[in-house]
């Protein structure tokens, strides 16, 4: 048959089998635990009845099209732990076989290393599809649980899956967009995984981000405050307001200021920065203009240093910022691209 399509209530669309429903419905049917963020829906945890065992919390999923269901909580035995001096992750799963016309959890058995990496999953249409669950680091030496790695996709009425870390889904399509939020820090992000690229922050959202910046001088005081927010893939916006408190002024060291995430190395960026000196005290540096305008040298790592205009002769054009009067303000801002795929030189 050249051409076929269904379901209808004749001819040939009358049959719909566990493929053609898989067919029809898989592409609409994101495959993912159905929930929001935060939900316990199939998580997994250290089983609370059984030594070597992991529980998985009841709840719903679409998986490849079709739907499963737990109503309460499985528990899963841990393959005995063979090595005594390296441990292994284990991969929990629900595995769907469309043959056996079935959806299960089990747990799939990692090898010991060193350094474990989980073990691969099965993902055939038609076939055995396996959608993760949680990794699950078995100790060394005994078959008991070291740590569990959420990794399940939360979907709900077709809003981006929600997800409990960065770098989920474990088997992504190029164009997924997910939904993160930072259980320690309250960060929200849209992140979206690219062919080439991998994951990374399409976005934050909600409000911006404070951080503290740091100069590289630890022999005055000062007041801070810094606001950031991730734009685009791998671009952030930022700005930095140090004060100097200390009622003095500082000379003789080449001052940076840091930033909330390193930047990208092998390749030279440049911030503005201006230097408010609202004093008009008596020392030179005191009396140095209201403002001295400038840029922030970026060239990798997690600092900027700023690279004011000469205050003696314009003539002179610029240097190292390395004269920070009393009461005066640096104002670091604008867009750099991190590293955030650790790109390096």
């Amino acid at each position: 048959m050249s051409e076929s399509s269904w379901p209808f209530a004749g001819g040939d669309a009358q049959r719909v089998d566990a493929p053609r429903w898989q067919t029809l419905t898989a592409p609409v049917a994101p495959t993912g635990v159905i929930g929001r963020w935060g939900d316990s829906a199939l998580s997994v945890t250290v089983s609370t009845s059984q030594a070597g065992a992991v529980d998985v919390a009841p709840g719903r999923a679409w998986v490849r099209g079709f739907a499963y269901l737990a109503d309460q909580v499985v528990t899963l035995p841990l393959s005995k732990q063979t090595s005594t001096s390296d441990p292994r992750i284990d991969l929990v799963v629900l595995e769907l076989d469309v043959a056996a016309g079935r959806i299960v959890a089990r747990v799939l058995k990692g090898q010991p290393a060193p350094t474990p990496r989980p073990p691969g999953v099965t993902q055939i249409d038609g076939g055995v599809w396996q959608y993760p669950l949680a990794q699950v680091t078995v100790k060394r030496g005994t078959t008991l649980v070291d740590t569990i790695r959420d990794v399940r996709t939360l979907t709900d009425a077709g809003r981006p899956p929600a997800v409990a870390e960065t770098q989920v889904p474990t088997n992504p399509t190029p164009g997924d967009l997910v939904y993160y939020k930072s259980g320690s820090s309250g960060a929200e992000e849209l992140h979206m995984y690219a062919a080439d690229g991998g994951w990374s922050i399409v976005s934050a959202i909600g409000k911006l981000r404070t951080y503290t910046p740091r100069l590289n001088w630890d022999n005055g005081t000062y007041s801070t405050k810094g606001h950031y927010q991730w734009i685009s893939s791998n671009m952030m916006w930022v700005t930095a307001n140090i004060t100097n408190t200390s009622g003095r002024t500082w000379n003789g060291t080449q001052m940076s200021v840091s930033l909330p995430t390193k930047a990208r190395g092998g390749i030279v960026q440049l911030l503005t920065c201006s230097l408010y000196n609202n004093d008009v005290g008596t020392t030179p540096f005191e009396g140095m203009p209201n403002y001295l305008i400038g840029t922030a040298y970026l060239n990798g790592g997690s600092t900027c240093q700023p690279v004011l205009q000469s205050y003696n002769d314009l003539m002179s054009g610029g240097d190292w910022w390395d004269r920070f009067p009393k009461k005066a303000t640096m104002i670091v801002t604008g867009v750099f691209e991190a590293d955030y795929y650790h790109e390096g030189n």
